[in-house]
């Protein structure tokens, strides 16, 4: 771990992060009244502290390099000039990790009895038990693994060879199984246990066959057949024939073939009922039907398939098919399922079935906001198209729009506006308290994540975060979520807010983050469209939590989550310098590049905010799909409740109501959809 150019670059402007980052007027005033301490003073003594930080950091460099140069006597020289600084164990992690393959067993248990159980102690923990498995150091390896600690499946079969060879062989063959009976292929440190362990006739039939059918069903057909070598001829066989209804699933329908005794052809049937369902749901149930008459499933397992057959017909776009399922199967009705027959019946404005499907769900989704804002809608569509004056049914449409206005949500903010009443916030600050605010910045991990942070290592500052509010109280969390957001670190003032369970504090779960950033980009961009600061932040929101150095697992990168070929392309159209992809995780490179892509999509989707955040979540090329398909047919509301990814489904509706909230929070009013915009067919 190593500060590097780009780390010492982010020291120089140490103690002023949360400036240099863009935090706004907001943070300061609170943390000031956190502290009670008045402004002028403040900015003194954060300016002292700043100094303060720069020339602890300069030494910290300078520790790095003794390190480097095994300068012994400087480093100590430094450390004790050090001794007050939170990242002091750090340097003693470095000291020893730069000497780990020499295996320093006395400053290594000094170093893990004197951090045992915090963030670097742990690590320095597993580095250990790394090199030593690896160096198959076994009886120094079982004194310093700690299972409660180690959840690594490399370090888990260290472990089990460890005790197999030198402590107790019972015990170390009950962990194996459990490492055994997976469906993926394990590290290769699992090896050498488990060919003790199978040497000694420790894998059975049972054991073998499991893997086996959880290898199959998880799709790793390379490691079955691995699996199937170590059977006798008559289960290798079976797991031949296992493997080959996987591939070809229509084989099920030789009944005389299958519908056998045998234990082992039940697990096959069962696989090949489930492979089947996602090509045929229609065959699948025809092929239930015999089977589970002679196999004699038991409720969960009948219930567990059916459920899955449902989901096969809603993926095949099937409303039929699972209409026959729910109409033929008593007492049996699956929620997701459910959903999937509402928004087919909301595809074909039939907002007669739209109702009747809404009353099927559980009474506790129908006291969802979105099924009170849809049952409210089609009540009050049906009684327009039949030209009805029905006071009750219109009386209960009323009522359900006024629970759902309740809300602070996308459908909550869809009722007020389909009702005519005001938004509800409900913004009620978290109830924290200076002195606990105190106590808790003043923690050592949350120092030491907090100066970490500030100089660039964001990995291990995370970790330290994490340690250090893993056992938080909820109120210790709030005023964690206070610090963070006065350290300018945003997602981690959101996460803990959220972890409290607290959510009516939108100062902290909807920052006003890099403020001025946002503000600069989308008034020069947005004087012809759609762009305004409320999207912007709205984007960012939802595809970060404003963590800069966010990295998803498709590689897109920083605040507004750009994939780096993306912003290679923006960059060049917009004339933002961008050469390397880590130039992603500068907040004004990333909002640059964000908003200028964003007001891209706006301008091919007419400045429809929630066609372009759709577009940005899944695609342009989706979304026009998605709307030549629906051929300008479908109200907004309903155009957005039937797309067809829940993600972008859920993606869009966020959008839109975290920029109401985001105006709110900006002292500003504004309605979820501009008149154009709620006036569309798409």
């Amino acid at each position: 771990m190593s500060i590097g150019s780009k780390g010492l670059a982010i020291i120089l402007s140490a103690g002023l992060t949360v400036l240099a980052t863009g935090a706004s007027a907001e943070q300061h005033v609170a943390v000031a009244a956190a502290g009670v301490v008045s402004p002028v003073k403040k900015e003194s003594k954060q300016v002292k502290e700043a100094e303060k930080a720069v020339a602890a950091r300069e030494k910290l460099k300078q520790a790095r390099l003794a390190i480097a140069h095994n300068d012994r006597r400087e480093l100590e020289k430094l450390k004790r000039e050090l001794k007050d600084y939170p990242l002091l164990p750090y340097i003693d992690y470095w000291a020893i990790s730069k000497n780990l393959s020499r295996l320093p067993y006395d400053e290594i248990d000094e170093f893990l009895n004197r951090y045992d159980g915090t963030a670097i102690g742990d690590w320095m923990r597993v580095r250990v038990l790394r090199e030593l498995g690896s160096r198959e150091r076994f009886r120094a390896y079982l004194k310093y693994y700690r299972p409660d600690r180690i959840s690594r499946t490399s370090l888990r079969c260290y472990y089990v060879d460890a005790l197999i060879r030198h402590g107790d062989k019972k015990q170390a063959y009950a962990l194996i199984e459990e490492l055994w009976t997976v469906g993926a292929s394990q590290p290769k440190e699992c090896d050498p246990a488990f060919n003790r362990w199978i040497n000694d006739g420790g894998l059975t039939k049972e054991l073998a066959w499991k893997r086996h059918y959880l290898s199959v069903t998880t799709g790793n057909l390379d490691l079955a057949a691995y699996i199937a070598r170590k059977m006798d001829k008559t289960d290798a066989q079976r797991a031949e024939l296992m493997r080959s209804v996987y591939r070809s699933p229509e084989q099920i329908l030789n009944f005389d073939k299958f519908l056998k005794k045998d234990p082992e052809y039940r697990d096959i049937v069962h696989l090949a009922l489930r492979r089947l369902a996602q090509r045929d749901a229609g065959k699948a149930e025809s092929a239930w039907q015999r089977y589970s008459a002679s196999y004699l499933y038991d409720d969960d397992e009948q219930d567990d398939f059916l459920r899955y057959l449902a989901l096969q017909f809603a993926r095949q776009d099937n409303p039929e098919g699972l209409k026959a399922l729910i109409k033929h199967n008593d007492g049996f009705f699956d929620e997701r399922a459910g959903e999937w027959l509402i928004r087919q019946s909301l595809r074909e404005m039939d907002w007669a079935q739209v109702e009747f499907w809404i009353d099927q769900l559980p009474a506790e989704e129908q006291n969802h906001e979105r099924w009170q804002y849809w049952k409210a809608r089609s009540i009050n569509e049906q009684l327009r198209k039949g030209g009805s004056e029905n006071d009750t049914r219109k009386e209960l449409a009323q009522q359900l729009y006024r629970k759902a206005a309740g809300e602070r949500s996308y459908y909550g903010f869809l009722s007020s506006d389909a009702i005519g009443q005001d938004y509800s916030f409900v913004d009620k600050p978290a109830p924290i308290k200076p002195e606990q605010v105190e106590e808790v910045a003043a923690r050592g991990g949350m120092q030491r994540a907090k100066e970490l942070q500030a100089i660039g290592e964001f990995y291990h500052a995370r970790r330290e975060w994490n340690y250090a509010t893993d056992d938080m109280t909820p109120q210790e969390l709030m005023s964690a979520g206070r610090i963070a957001s006065s350290w300018g670190w945003y997602h981690k003032s959101i996460q803990s807010i959220l972890a409290a369970d607290y959510l009516d504090d939108l100062e902290l779960r909807f920052p006003l983050a890099f403020s001025d950033i946002v503000a600069e980009v989308s008034g020069r961009m947005g004087k012809k469209s759609a762009l305004d600061p409320y999207l912007v932040y709205a984007i960012a929101r939802q595809e970060s939590h404003f963590s800069h150095d966010a990295k998803s697992h498709a590689g897109a990168m920083g605040l507004m989550q750009l994939l780096p070929s993306t912003a290679s392309e923006t960059a060049h159209k917009a004339g933002v310098p961008y050469r390397h992809s880590w130039d992603l995780l500068n907040p004004s490179t990333n909002i640059n590049l964000g908003a200028y892509y964003l007001n891209s999509l706006l301008s091919r989707f007419d400045n429809n905010r929630f066609l372009a955040a759709a577009a940005y979540n899944a695609g342009p090329g989706r979304v026009s799909g998605w709307l030549k398909d629906t051929d300008k047919k479908l109200p907004f509301d309903v155009w957005i409740e039937t797309i067809p990814y829940r993600e972008t489904r859920k993606y869009v509706q966020n959008v839109l109501s975290y920029s109401v909230i985001y105006a709110y929070r900006s002292g500003t009013k504004v309605s979820l959809l501009r008149k154009s915009e709620a006036d569309s067919k798409l």
